[in-house]
């Protein structure tokens, strides 16, 4: 399939996602506006490298919204036909154009997409001292000692623009698919590309600050009458990538924005009551099986007051995507998570309830949009690497598909090292490098049910050398402070350390291919709750005062105590003596178990169990947990991950209690209830590899499973320091 064959494909997706956006935010709309920028051909003579993706990320929008009848778009992209040349002029001319134009009531989309970069900030008026900046095609290098990039736009400019278009009663919602920092920069896959051009480059120095703004566009004016909501595709000091989700061989690369694209899959054919949880879903996939390993070390990020208003017509709980099917073929693909061996069930309707699937069907041949359907047993296991074998054929009033199972890939890849300090890859022959190599080569577990592999371009475990240590973690680094598992090569074995990534790896993709299972017609019966209590700046220790970390937290937590506590979000930055709190009350009559499994940035499991019985009131949901970098046992900074798993037993059967039988770590390592704990984890393979189906092990049987997400940054003290101003 080529690029405009993909962009007929999806077509219709934003079609539907337009139209429920833009008329669901408010009650009524007077109309709808539309600035699309994508910014692909720079200047490579003053080595600003082109981009691939947002010229078919423009091109793609234009079409929708001509679809549906929209015909005040104002497009400003190179490569896309009838756009206008996104130069610096331009792109501010359409903003003040719509703010011109806009009246109270209408709705005001502005997607920008292209590369962004950083600069000193004149005014003085940034946190972190610079000036995020968006490059539109006419960029230039800056005169030696100028300090400003010609033609930029700044994060003021945006800012104002926006606001220009609140002030008339209009709400915005902005997308900017670009980043301003390279402090993660790593050896890149050659299927990932960064939206970030090095200040330097372009004639530019930079005093790089660890602060990490929350948003990259100022809006000092909270009290205009338009609201306003903006999405950011990578935090301030992060990069945000664009992807190439061709499949291997393919004739034609295809390239996207890897947040524009998981955003635009998420809402394809799916109702989402806020965009509160629109973002949250987002956010959960961009760690998918099909993005590449170095891309998923981006974190998305909101702002705004318009989080909370309701998308799809205010539905009250998100649905099961059921996506169409024409023949043989599936219209959806890499894009939504449909790699190549997921099983879907087969509909006639798009409102069949469940027990009126037709048939069964894998995935195969898939591409970013689209895929193929092979039939297949009502009994299928679907497996990494593998095909269940095909039974008869598709029937023929199949019109619809539904994801059942994703294949649960056990091979757990982990990345070559790399050095702390310069991103380069250690040769083969350096000890730690060789030392990964050996470990990787002897590791695994049949009983777990994993394998190792190193992998340079899609793996999922970072791997940073810091000339004393190899740091392991999903990031293994923050600025110039290592985070994660440490391992010194030739001072401790390596082997048990491997294998307590293995098994925490292996557990987090058993549950996480059970998040989202829910839907309307069958709800999670238990409400769930993440709240935090920050402990103030001032009360925690200086780095290298050396003080009990204990001492530090009991005397930071009571100087907020009985403060209120705030909502946790998905991949917030927390630090040390920081509280978490989790909560459950059921929504129905009836009594549900609950496990609370926690991965921390040691990759040690802990698990917290509960019994929630009826819905009169909440409880807590294990002890709270109190945040440490500098621990006890000493420093644990790092990515953070903590799955709450709602079980309905079937009659008459045992509690699902996780308790002992999950852990890697301490005295409970190896499951505290003997071979109990291999029963577990082969009872959570089956019900992850088909969630449709229900399993059982001993006197445990389970006849519903629901499973939420979430997870944290445990900040280094020095990061969270600086990021407070210190």
């Amino acid at each position: 399939m080529n690029v405009a064959e993909g962009f007929d494909v999806l077509r219709g997706i934003f079609a539907v996602l337009l139209l429920c956006i833009f008329a669901g935010v408010a009650p009524l709309r007077a109309d709808i506006k539309a600035v699309l920028v994508g910014v692909s051909d720079y200047d490579e003579t003053i080595g600003l490298a082109d981009l691939r993706g947002p010229a078919n990320d423009i091109r793609l929008l234009r079409a929708v919204l001509r679809d549906r009848g929209v015909t005040d778009i104002a497009v400003l992209a190179d490569g896309v036909a009838g756009g206008v040349r996104p130069t610096r002029a331009a792109i501010l001319a359409a903003l003040r154009d719509a703010a011109q134009t806009a009246r109270a009531g209408d709705f005001v989309y502005v997607h920008l997409s292209g590369h962004g970069t950083q600069q000193a900030d004149p005014q003085g008026d940034e946190s972190d001292g610079l000036d995020e900046v968006f490059l539109p095609a006419d960029t230039a290098r800056a005169e030696p000692g100028a300090g400003v990039i010609p033609n930029a736009i700044v994060d003021d400019e945006i800012g104002a623009a926006v606001d220009a278009i609140r002030a008339t009663g209009a709400d915005v919602w902005l997308v900017l698919d670009s980043c301003h920092s390279g402090s993660g920069l790593r050896a890149a896959s050659p299927r990932a590309a960064a939206r970030f051009v090095d200040p330097q480059t372009l004639g530019v120095t930079t005093t790089r600050s660890a602060v990490a703004e929350a948003g990259a566009v100022d809006h000092a004016a909270p009290d205009l009458p338009g609201r306003y909501l903006a999405f950011y595709a990578a935090r301030s000091n992060e990069l945000a990538r664009e992807v190439d989700l061709a499949p291997e061989g393919a004739a034609e690369p295809q390239w996207y924005g890897l947040f524009t694209a998981k955003l635009a899959a998420r809402l394809q054919q799916e109702a989402a009551p806020s965009f509160r949880q629109l973002f949250q879903a987002v956010l959960r996939d961009m760690n998918d099986a099909s993005v590449p390993g170095g891309a998923r070390l981006q974190t998305p990020s909101w702002e705004g007051d318009l989080i909370d208003a309701a998308l799809f017509s205010g539905e009250t709980a998100e649905g099961r995507r059921r996506f169409s099917v024409r023949g043989d073929q599936l219209s959806a693909g890499l894009l939504h998570g449909l790699g190549n061996g997921s099983l879907v069930a087969l509909y006639a309707n798009p409102a069949d309830p469940e027990e009126a699937r037709l048939g069964f069907a894998q995935v195969e041949d898939a591409e970013a949009t689209l895929a193929f359907l092979r039939p297949v047993a009502a009994d299928c296991q679907p497996a990494a690497g593998t095909f269940c074998a095909r039974a008869g054929a598709l029937p023929p009033q199949a019109r619809f598909a539904q994801l059942v199972a994703r294949p649960v890939d056990l091979r757990i890849a982990i990345a070559p090292p790399v050095d702390l300090l310069t991103g380069e890859r250690l040769g083969p022959a350096h000890p730690a490098a060789a030392g990964l190599a050996a470990g990787i080569a002897q590791g695994g577990s049949a009983v777990a049910g994993f394998e190792l592999a190193l992998d340079p371009d899609s793996y999922e475990i970072e791997t940073v050398w810091d000339g004393h240590a190899l740091w392991f973690g999903y990031r293994a680094s923050l600025g110039v402070q290592p985070m994660g598992l440490s391992w010194v090569p030739e001072a401790e074995p390596l082997a048990p350390l491997l294998d307590r990534i293995g098994r925490a790896e292996t557990l987090a993709r058993m549950l996480g291919a059970l998040v989202g299972g829910g839907s309307i017609l069958n709800p999670n019966p238990v409400a769930l709750t993440a709240d935090y209590r920050p402990a103030r700046i001032d009360d925690l220790a200086p780095v290298g005062a050396g003080v009990s970390p204990v001492r530090e937290c009991r005397a930071a937590l009571a100087n907020v105590m009985g403060k209120p506590a705030e909502r946790l979000e998905q991949r917030a930055s927390l630090k040390q003596c920081d509280q978490v709190y989790f909560g459950a009350q059921g929504t129905t009559a009836g009594a549900r178990d609950v496990n609370r499994i926690h991965i921390d940035a040691q990759f040690c499991i802990h698990a917290e169990y509960a019994r929630i019985e009826g819905s009169t009131a909440p409880r807590p949901l294990g002890p709270e947990m109190t945040i440490c970098s500098d621990c006890p046992g000493g420093y644990s900074a790092g990515e953070e991950r903590v799955f709450l798993v709602v079980t309905e037993n079937a009659e008459n059967a045992e509690a699902l209690n996780l308790e002992g039988l999950v852990e890697n770590c301490g005295a409970a390592a190896g499951g505290t209830r003997g071979t109990a704990q291999r029963q577990t984890m082969s009872f959570l393979g089956q019900i992850a590899r088909r969630p449709d189906t229900r399993g059982s092990f001993g006197a445990v049987g389970v006849s519903d499973i629901w499973v939420e997400e979430t997870g944290w940054t445990v900040l280094p003290r020095e990061q969270a320091f600086a990021r407070a101003g210190h």
